[in-house]
């Protein structure tokens, strides 16, 4: 259930030098708008380019290029087209050559690797040179480290200055977004029909009857377990193990030969997991048995996960050992911790004074002079608790360790908004009982040391001085 490396590397080089945000087509997380063309394949003499004796052009941006082979495209690439290519990146050394990426040889299979063209990032950028290629096309581009260096890219801790990056490139195919789109689609489609044919045959050999989901995903229960099903938003925790059809495993939690025996946790329905995952975990029920069969296009699609292939069909077997409630949103959380504050209140017979924010206080001596004022140094005593009286700190109180007063300046995020909101209510002398929800105290991270997630703080304080700072 991990996304793999290498596409992240795949990310870090085809463009931007060594490490930029250009992603596969796959992973796009949002389109470029602005449309720009690629730089002209200048001539030796003209004024975008020169020509060094090796028979390379240089654009006025340092990327040095040659064009090996010329191919039949009619169409260079700009921002926002799709491209696929054969890309080989390496560094020339001493006695041969450190190798940083090959698509032939790191992916599985001989498809070239296909992604999205973005504005070049820096003056130099290989994706500069990738615009004056069209199909079928070959190329080396040159880049100094130098260049990439003061580019502010991520160098390998052996890099010198005095090497330069190359990358041997072969144009496959450009193509405008919405032909990208359309390929896929067609693609897609394709891939369905045979996923569903071979799905047919192992279910058929093996004497399966499973049920199916209208998005296509196939799913048999041992156990359906018990309680209500898995709703989304909510947190699962799921034993598993991945498998192909062949029955060959590729991931598990509850097989030491993968090196990650613990228990998976699982936003569900949010997209942290392939889609089939989101579908057919709200399927079930705590400690139901399952197995899912999900066609690649609920997996990982036209996408190489290493170990998993392109186009896989993955089968999971499936235990949900735990499920938890989906957290409350903001709204709801202040609702909620509202009537547990009311509820204490009319528990223990207390008349406390609400503000707009929605925390509480009572005052059990008023203090004289001057009222405490954003900016103001404030000198305090404090012991701070949990609606249950569970202390979790104090500067009055030893067991703390810390037995002083406590100095902030007000007002400046310097404590917990309940703080900088309650203090401003009380004068110097002043003793009180801040009654303070969560969103105002340390919200659903909480705070170790005895503060839960969400949880509603008591601080009883005494304002011991007021200071300009």
């Amino acid at each position: 259930m991990k996304s793999l490396s290498k596409f992240a590397l795949l990310s870090c080089i085809v463009a931007g030098g060594l490490c930029v945000a250009a992603t596969p087509a796959t992973a796009q997380d949002k389109k470029v708008t602005s449309k720009k063309t690629a730089p002209k394949e200048s001539t030796s003499g003209s004024s975008n380019a020169t020509k060094d004796e090796a028979g390379f052009k240089k654009l006025p941006s340092g990327l040095a290029y040659k064009i090996i082979k010329h191919g039949n495209g009619t169409r260079k690439p700009a921002v926002t087209d799709h491209i696929e290519m054969y890309i080989h990146v390496h560094v020339p050394v001493p006695g041969g050559d450190s190798v940083i990426f090959d698509s032939r040889k790191m992916f599985s299979s001989t498809k070239p690797v296909s992604f999205a063209i973005s504005a070049p990032k820096f003056k130099g950028d290989p994706i500069e040179g990738f615009m004056l290629m069209v199909a079928g096309d070959s190329a080396v581009f040159t880049l100094p480290i130098d260049s990439m260096k003061k580019a502010g890219n991520q160098l390998l801790p052996w890099m010198t200055s005095d090497m330069h990056v190359e990358y041997d490139v072969e144009m496959v195919s450009v193509k405008t977004d919405a032909e990208d789109k359309k390929d896929n689609e067609e693609k897609a489609a394709k891939q369905i029909v045979i996923d569903e044919k071979l799905l047919q045959e192992y279910f058929t050999s093996h004497g399966i009857k499973p049920l199916k989901t209208a998005s296509g995903l196939y799913y048999t229960l041992a156990n359906p377990g018990t309680g209500e099903k898995i709703k989304a938003g909510q947190k699962a925790g799921v034993n598993y193990t991945g498998k192909f059809l062949d029955g060959k495993p590729f991931d598990s939690n509850t097989d030491s030969a993968f090196h990650h025996v613990q228990p998976f946790d699982v936003e569900v329905g949010k997209g942290r997991v392939i889609k089939g995952w989101d579908e057919g975990l709200q399927l079930l029920k705590k400690g139901a048995k399952a197995t899912f069969y999900i066609p690649s296009n609920l997996a990982y699609g036209p996408t190489e996960r290493n170990p998993i292939p392109a186009n896989s069909i993955l089968v999971f077997d499936i235990e949900v050992t735990d499920v938890q409630a989906a957290p409350l949103s903001p709204a709801e959380q202040a609702t909620a911790d509202d009537k547990i504050l009311q509820d204490y209140f009319t528990k223990n017979k207390i008349k406390a004074t609400k503000t707009a924010s929605g925390m509480y206080y009572t005052i059990s001596q008023k203090g004289l002079g001057a009222t405490a004022a954003a900016g103001k140094k404030l000198t305090m005593n404090y012991t701070g608790k949990t609606l249950d009286g569970k202390i979790f700190d104090s500067n009055t109180d030893p067991s703390f360790n810390h037995v002083q007063p406590f100095t902030f300046l007000l007002g400046q995020g310097q404590v917990i908004k309940g703080w900088d909101e309650g203090i401003q209510l009380l004068q110097l002398g002043s003793r009180a009982t801040l009654y303070i929800p969560s969103a105002l105290a340390y919200g659903p991270a909480g705070m170790g040391g005895g503060i839960p997630p969400n949880a509603i703080l008591m601080f009883d304080v005494e304002v011991l001085g007021i200071d300009k700072p």
